[in-house]
């Protein structure tokens, strides 16, 4: 396999400028780089994968940590129609500070093509869990994280493997999700249309990517993670704008009521003043610290 070095300086992690007590001022030596590793057949299939170890030096250069880490897997946005993993790096930077493997995933995208979208992120889950040994991932110690489109593919991800049968690629019973970190994503696909078209604006991207008004029910009684909640659903803590005008705040409101009446542990963080991926340092020095508290939890 192909390693890339990847050095991550300590003065760009997101969510804090002086490294946390117990942790090193400098730990991007701890990581190497495998990019766009095939999951599946189609193009799109690809992901990329930091993991930890050590630079030895020649002839082998890298030796892979004999510990198996807790992984998050971090799916891009995009509202399903565009989008890459190239573009999400200020999102995992914290978790690769604090010992994390990561894992980034491309999927297909474009109009008409739910539920493809879902298939894809349940591939990689299912890749994962059979490769997880080759890169000393603890497959009973996964966070599932993304922003928007992504935030809704980490979602229905996580609900669809705690429920046995409910996809031909469920994993649950191998690969345990321990939360889901979800940066203001559709929890109700139907609701996204129904949204727009109040504000006069029918075309959106819930119905591009459902194929048209027509599929929008069928797609969103499966697909939509308000439809899917159990008590065996993963924790969930959920960031969320109330000024967001590309998914509404409410979205994540219903949901979490949802998961409360479940009894499944979840906790929102709604931002007075925050917008779709438009919040202010010292939101993000509260939100980092109260995602590491409850993920850690």
């Amino acid at each position: 396999m192909k390693y890339i070095y990847l050095l991550l300086l300590s003065g760009l992690i997101a969510c804090s400028s002086q490294p946390e007590a117990g942790h090193e001022a400098f730990w991007g030596h701890h990581f190497a780089f495998a990019k766009d590793i095939a999951y599946g057949q189609e193009p799109k299939q690809k992901l990329d994968i930091w993991f930890q170890g050590q630079w030895i030096g020649e002839p082998t250069y890298w030796k892979t940590d004999t510990l198996a880490h807790p992984t998050l897997v971090y799916i891009h946005g995009g509202g399903w129609l565009g989008g890459s993993k190239d573009g999400i790096m200020p999102f995992i930077l914290p978790y690769l500070e604090r010992g994390y493997n990561v894992v980034t995933l491309d999927y297909r995208v474009g109009e008409a093509s739910a539920p493809a979208a879902v298939d894809d992120c349940m591939m990689a889950l299912k890749w994962l869990q059979k490769e997880s040994k080759n890169y000393n991932i603890d497959p009973q110690n996964i966070v599932l994280s993304g922003e928007s489109a992504g935030g809704h593919l980490a979602l229905i991800s996580g609900f669809l493997n705690a429920i046995p049968g409910s996809h031909p690629d469920y994993i649950g019973d191998k690969l345990k999700i321990k939360a889901v970190v979800n940066w203001f994503g559709i929890t109700d696909i139907a609701g996204i249309h129904h949204f727009f078209a109040g504000k006069g604006e029918p075309e959106n991207y819930a119905s591009i990517w459902s194929g048209g008004v027509q599929r929008m029910d069928s797609i969103s009684a499966i697909y939509s993670p308000l439809h899917r909640v159990s008590v065996q659903s993963p924790a969930v803590i959920s960031i969320h704008g109330q000024k967001d005008s590309v998914v509404p705040h409410e979205q994540a409101v219903k949901l979490h009521q949802l998961l409360s009446e479940k009894g499944v542990k979840n906790q929102l963080l709604s931002i007075p003043e925050g917008k779709h991926l438009g919040f202010n340092e010292e939101d993000f020095q509260m939100i980092y610290t109260k995602v590491f508290g409850f993920i850690g939890r």
